[in-house]
């Protein structure tokens, strides 16, 4: 009996060890020896549900994610590139498959991880919200966003021509950070809500609070791509009537929003607008010298981790700094990647990428589709890789260690959940 629980607790403090490592880092001063032990502890939870439980990851995705990591490390042969580096760029992947496993066991044997895990992350999301409320209503001068050696002290860039109105960063270091995580918890909180099973007020309240944290990091792409989400799903399931609540509770947001002041409102609804009319304008800006980046790295690129988030210390590069050089560059994931394994090794990501959305899917239809319990799981699952493959386009989001969390969590869960099904059906046939 003791035993039973240990995939619950692990995947619980997995998913909040580098949430708190971003509060030590943010609030306490702390070094990036906050994130090495949050990777410590997440790799020897990790070690442990595997000795015990073990490891079951499809055999193609692994073989797509090798071959992108074997054109990654082969690169350094030729470039000469510090070979840590390597570990830099392995770590978003590391991380990612070691909460998989964590997920996958925890989904499969513990029946109520589902409602635990919401249960972490409504925490957190009503703390990350909080935050950034507080970041704005304390004004561009106050102690917290003032932090000595970040650009902005700490916050972002103002909007909607309001001096005081700013994307802030909340409990993260960066605000991308803070709007692509908002991303993810509004998956797992507003898919529920799109379900015809009755919800009571709670769930319907932490959905309001993920959209106002998604709407609040002015975060553009985020806001685009759950809607795009939610219309896809809505058309998939032909649910059209649900996506009233989504109406309602937004409608509820911009009412509280306006009421609070008309001129918040406005500037939010213009970025927000903004983001879908300037969408094709930025993706063309960001990735414009791709053929640049495509010459200048056919098969092997500079080397894995070259051009990831934090590699500067030991040696990398900023993408669109080094590439203007030659006059490439452009903000966009896809052409980091390339420009770090090749086009080979890209590839290989991509065809890893769209392997996972191939088993989250089938796991959705062979559950029962919309009429299967648990299926936002199966969706986010879906969902959340081809929102990071869009917003790869102009941002760097696939070497950032958190995305890479939250993805192989959704599809842990989603693997779990599918195992736990198949376990429960031939336990059926069994008895049959």
């Amino acid at each position: 009996m003791l035993k039973r629980p240990l995939p619950n607790l692990a995947l619980s403090s997995a998913i909040s060890a580098h949430l708190i490592a971003e509060v030590l880092r943010r609030f306490l001063g702390w070094s990036d020896l906050a994130y090495g032990l949050a990777d410590m502890f997440v790799l020897t939870a990790a070690l442990v549900v595997i000795v015990g439980y073990g490891i079951r990851l499809d055999k193609r995705i692994i073989i797509a994610f090798g071959i992108y990591v074997f054109f990654g490390v082969a690169s350094h042969l030729g470039s000469g590139h510090p070979i840590i580096l390597v570990a830099v760029g392995l770590r978003p992947l590391v991380l990612g498959i070691a909460v998989y496993a964590i997920a996958e066991v925890a989904f499969s044997r513990v029946p109520d991880t589902s409602r635990r895990l919401r249960a972490v992350l409504s925490v957190w999301l009503v703390i990350i919200t909080v935050v950034a409320v507080y970041q704005i209503e304390a004004g561009v001068s106050a102690p917290i966003n003032q932090i000595e050696g970040l650009p902005r002290g700490g916050r972002g860039d103002p909007y909607g021509g309001l001096d005081w109105l700013f994307r802030p960063t909340s409990i993260f270091m960066h605000t991308g950070r803070f709007g692509q995580f908002t991303f993810f918890l509004a998956l797992i909180f507003v898919l529920p809500i799109l379900s015809r099973r009755r919800h009571n007020l709670g769930v319907l309240l932490l959905a309001g609070c993920a959209l106002f944290a998604v709407l609040l990091s002015g975060q553009r792409a985020a806001f685009v791509l759950l809607i795009l989400a939610v219309l896809g799903i809505v058309l998939l399931q032909k649910r059209g009537r649900l996506a009233l609540r989504l109406g309602t509770l937004l409608t509820a947001i911009f009412g509280v929003v306006a009421a609070a002041n008309a001129r918040v409102l406005e500037a939010v609804v213009d970025r927000v607008v903004s983001g879908f009319l300037g969408g094709f304008e930025r993706v063309a800006e960001q990735g414009a010298g791709w053929s640049t980046g495509f010459m200048t790295y056919p098969l092997l690129g500079e080397g894995l981790g070259f051009f990831s988030l934090g590699a500067e210390p030991f040696g990398g590069e900023i993408y669109y700094s080094y590439m203007g050089r030659f006059g490439g560059g452009g903000e966009n994931s896809w052409l980091s990647i390339q420009g770090e394994v090749g086009i080979l090794g890209v590839a290989a990501f991509a065809v890893g990428l769209l392997l996972i959305v191939s088993r989250a899917l089938r796991a959705y239809i062979r559950s029962g589709g919309p009429n299967g319990r648990n299926w936002e799981w199966h969706i986010a699952a879906a969902v959340f890789p081809l929102a990071l493959s869009l917003w790869a386009l102009t941002h760097h989001v696939f070497s950032n260690y958190l995305h890479m969390i939250a993805l192989f969590t959704l599809f842990g869960a989603s693997a779990g959940l599918e195992r736990r099904r198949l376990l429960s059906q031939a336990n059926a046939d069994g008895r049959g």
